[in-house]
C-alpha cells in the first residue's frame, strides 16, 4: 500500500475517533457518573453474546463471498473469502460512503488468484443480492410498523423513508435498465442529454458510456444469478441473517446494561436500528461517524432513556463498527497471501 494511501486512512481513522468521541461525550456529559456506573456494572454474559453474534456476522459475510468466489475458482477457500470480506469491512469503514472496500477487495482477489474482471463480477453479484434483501427487509419493517414509528419518530421517519426510497430506486433502476434496452436508450439519449444541457452532467458521452457499461455488467451478473438459483437463495439467506444480527445488537447491549427491556421488544429494536442505518447510509464521513451516533441517540432515547441510550450507544458502536476495523486491520496486516511481494 502506498504511503499516501496509508496517510489518508490514518487521517480518516483519527477523524472517526475524534467525531465519535465528541458525540458520545456530549450525549453522556449530563449524566456522566450514572453512565460510567452503568458501563462498569454491565453484564459480561450479554456482552459476550453480542461479541459472538458479531463474529457470526463476519463469518456469514465470509461464507457469502466464498459462495460467489467458487463460481470462478473451484479451490477458493473459506479462509481466503473471510480474509477478503473482513478486509473489505476495514476499508469500507475508513472511507466516505464505504467507497474503498471494493477496490481493496479487487486487489485482494487478484492476490488470491481471481483476476479483476471476475472479482468485479463477484462483488457486483454480492451487491445485487444484498441491496435486494435490504430493500425488501426495510419495506416489510415499514409496512408492519408504519403507524407506530410515524407517530413516535415523526421528525426522523421521513428521513428513513428518503433513505429507503434512494436504495429502492437504485436497485429498481438497475433491474429495469438491465431488463429494458428501451429504458436504457431513453436514459442515455434523453435524460442524460437534458442534464448535460443544464450542466448537471459535465461530460455527456463519458456519462452515457459509463451508464451503458454499468447496465451491461449488471445484466450479465443478473443472468448468472438467475441461472444459479441455489446460490441466489443461499446468498439471500446469508444476507438476511447478517441484517438480523446487525440490527439486533442494540437489544442485547440493552440487556447487558440491565435496562428494562423484554424479549418481545427485540423486533422493535431491529426495526429502529434498520432506520439508523437507512438514515446514516449517505453521511459523507468515514463510518458515518457523528451521524450514526446522533441518529442512534435520537431514535433509541424514547426506549432506553437518558442514561441507557448513550451507554448502549458506546458498546453498540464498538461492536458493530470499531470491532470490524480492529479485526480487519489485524487480518490485512498479517495475512501472508495479501502481503507477499510479487
Amino acid at each position: 500500500m502506498k504511503n499516501n494511501s496509508k496517510k489518508k486512512y490514518l487521517i480518516n481513522f483519527l477523524l472517526i475517533i475524534v467525531i465519535g468521541a465528541a458525540v458520545i461525550y456530549f450525549t453522556m456529559k449530563d449524566d456522566l457518573e450514572a453512565s460510567i456506573e452503568a458501563l462498569l456494572t454491565a453484564s459480561a454474559g450479554w456482552i459476550i453474546v453480542s461479541l459472538i453474534l458479531m463474529i457470526i456476522y463476519y463469518i456469514l459475510d465470509g461464507i457469502n463471498l466464498y459462495t460467489f468466489g467458487q463460481l470462478y475458482k473451484k479451490d477458493y477457500s473459506f479462509k481466503q473469502a473471510f480474509v477478503n470480506s473482513i478486509s473489505g469491512i476495514l476499508f469500507n469503514g475508513l472511507t466516505p460512503f464505504s467507497s474503498g472496500g471494493q477496490f481493496a477487495q479487487v486487489y485482494i482477489f487478484n492476490k488470491q488468484g481471481i483476476p479483476p474482471t471476475n472479482s468485479a463480477s463477484i462483488l457486483l453479484m454480492a451487491f445485487i443480492v444484498y441491496q435486494s434483501v435490504l430493500v425488501i427487509f426495510t419495506a416489510i419493517v415499514m409496512v408492519f410498523r408504519y403507524t407506530t414509528y410515524s407517530k413516535i419518530y415523526s421528525n426522523f421517519f421521513s428521513l428513513a423513508i428518503i433513505g429507503f426510497l434512494i436504495n429502492f430506486f437504485v436497485i429498481a433502476g438497475l433491474f429495469l435498465g438491465a431488463k429494458s434496452k428501451r429504458l436504457q436508450d431513453f436514459v442515455c439519449n434523453s435524460v442524460i442529454k437534458v442534464l448535460s444541457k443544464i450542466r448537471i452532467v459535465k461530460d455527456y458521452e463519458e456519462t452515457t458510456i459509463k451508464i451503458s457499461r454499468s447496465l451491461e455488467n449488471f445484466r450479465t451478473e443478473l443472468s448468472i444469478l438467475q441461472k444459479n438459483k441455489i446460490i441466489l437463495f443461499k446468498s439471500s439467506m446469508l444476507n438476511l441473517g447478517k441484517l438480523l444480527i446487525l440490527y439486533s445488537i442494540p437489544f442485547f447491549v440493552a440487556k447487558a446494561l440491565n435496562l428494562s427491556v423484554n424479549y418481545g421488544q427485540i423486533f422493535d429494536f431491529i426495526g429502529i436500528c434498520s432506520f439508523v442505518y437507512m438514515i446514516t447510509a449517505f453521511v459523507p464521513i468515514p463510518g458515518a461517524s457523528g451521524g450514526s451516533e446522533g441518529v442512534y441517540y435520537m431514535l433509541f432515547s424514547p426506549i432506553l432513556g437518558s442514561v441507557g441510550t448513550p451507554t448502549s450507544m458506546l458498546i453498540w458502536r464498538f461492536m458493530t463498527y470499531y470491532l470490524g476495523l480492529i479485526l480487519g486491520a489485524v487480518v490485512f496486516a498479517t495475512n501472508r497471501e495479501i502481503n507477499r511481494m510479487e
